[in-house]
């Protein structure tokens, strides 16, 4: 059973976890991922120059500080309330208002007016709700009109290249298996027996802890948002993968080294590599 993703949040140890994340650290600590997608989202900023900025799902707020030391109009809320006192916390600390955060629901946000924003992010946010095309559509009648909806997602088609469990169901479900006739199915099974499976290994993910998420596939988000009436104009990719995953356990420091070498946000690469991806929309 998975959990609701703002309970896991909440938690005190999530909260102290969050607030380093977006703190350059050497590369056998962390991997700076999300300072990766940061910086996607900050080079969107400067070239759309949006007046009123939403962080939905702020977290402990550190990159909403960023953002508004960079001279943008930008407030945030988050649905675990934890977070919301962390990031107080945090903008005290940095001597900015603490009223610049607030409590509220990403999913069905209450204390946000329709049609008031120009711009509203989501940073590693709206893959954790339980119904995502209904966060999409709340989310897109607070914006202006053409007003700017830019969102991480989490890639579903680099579950192909993990050669993990990941691949496994993946390759089940594209390939239906599960209609085949019995010798077929087990021909196939033997195909993948050799796949590892992640739970042998010390390095863990969020999906270890069995927190609700869902994955998107950069290929179609593009024909689902215009379904939502939102006309995405870019796909972004970071956190890049050089080899299967499993290899990071066998040398951290050489793997994470590679893999920052192969950060761009454009490279075609990222459809099958990176684990995640940016997408920048229009309310049309």
């Amino acid at each position: 059973m998975k959990t609701d993703a703002f309970k896991f949040f909440n938690k005190e140890n999530s909260v102290d976890e969050y607030s380093n994340h977006y703190k350059k650290v050497k590369l056998n600590l962390r991997y700076p991922a999300n300072i990766k997608r940061l910086e996607i989202f900050e080079n969107l900023l400067k070239k759309y120059k949006p007046k009123k900025i939403i962080d939905a799902g702020c977290g402990a707020g550190m990159p909403l500080i960023e953002i508004k030391n960079k001279g943008f109009n930008i407030y945030g809320y988050d649905k675990a309330k934890n977070m919301v006192l962390e990031a107080k916390q945090n903008l005290k600390k940095n001597k900015l208002p603490t009223n610049l955060v607030f409590y509220d629901d990403f999913e069905k946000p209450k204390n946000i007016k329709n049609n008031s924003a120009d711009c509203i992010l989501g940073m590693g946010t709206f893959f954790y709700s339980k119904n995502f095309k209904k966060t999409i559509l709340n989310q897109k009648s607070k914006l202006k009109k053409k007003g700017r909806l830019i969102f991480s997602l989490r890639n579903r088609l680099f579950d192909i290249s993990t050669l993990n469990d990941y691949t496994k169901d993946f390759l089940d479900e594209i390939y239906e298996t599960k209609n085949l006739k019995k010798e077929w199915r087990a021909k196939y099974k033997n195909l993948t027996k050799s796949f590892t499976v992640r739970k042998k290994y010390k390095i863990k993910n969020i999906d270890d802890e069995k927190v609700h998420s869902l994955a998107h596939n950069p290929l179609t988000i593009t024909n689902e948002l215009l379904k939502l009436g939102l006309k995405c104009e870019g796909i972004y990719f970071y956190h890049f993968h050089p080899l299967p995953p499993v290899f990071e356990n066998f040398d951290q420091l050489y793997y994470r080294k590679l893999s920052w070498k192969m950060e761009n946000p454009t490279d075609w690469r990222g459809f099958l590599l990176a684990s995640g991806f940016v997408v920048d929309c229009q309310k049309i």
